[in-house]
């Protein structure tokens, strides 16, 4: 519990500073973003989710990785002062950096979505996976002694 929860404080802390990278198609207030850096970060933080569930066998663990994401990216994006990491959305904000706003409303809005993902997907995989273990016979099953 205790690797989830500083895997989560350290997706967390790499998903902010990678989130901001992004391509801009065209001009700064008026061309097509694409958020590359906080699409990586919220594939990163799926990935870890689902690989501590499956390893665990259990829902317990990447929920609370991606709480303890979620908290990280949250405390970013509401950090006062002027060195944030994060731009937080205001209507001022949207229009003078489209760009990073987006981004950061997609990491932090998308961190906890991807943990909401993450723990549906590991309960059905584990629920397949006891599916198709009841429904293989055992050795010696079937036949005659």
């Amino acid at each position: 519990m205790g690797i989830c929860f500083s895997a989560g404080a350290v997706i967390g802390v790499l998903g902010t500073a990678v989130h901001g990278n992004l391509w801009m198609l065209g001009e700064t207030h008026s061309g097509f973003v694409i958020p590359w850096g906080a699409a990586v970060a919220l594939l990163l933080c799926l990935l870890a989710q689902l690989w501590a569930g499956l390893r665990a066998d259990s829902l317990l663990e990447p929920t609370v990785m991606g709480i303890t994401t979620f908290t990280v990216a949250t405390v970013a994006y509401l950090w006062p002062g002027p060195d944030q990491l994060m731009v937080p959305y205001s209507a001022e904000a949207m229009e003078l950096l489209p760009g990073p706003t987006i981004a950061s409303l997609i990491w932090w809005l998308g961190s906890a979505g991807i943990t909401l993902v993450s723990m549906v997907l590991v309960k059905w995989i584990l629920a397949r996976d006891a599916a198709v273990a009841r429904s293989r016979p055992t050795p010696g099953e079937g036949f005659l002694m």
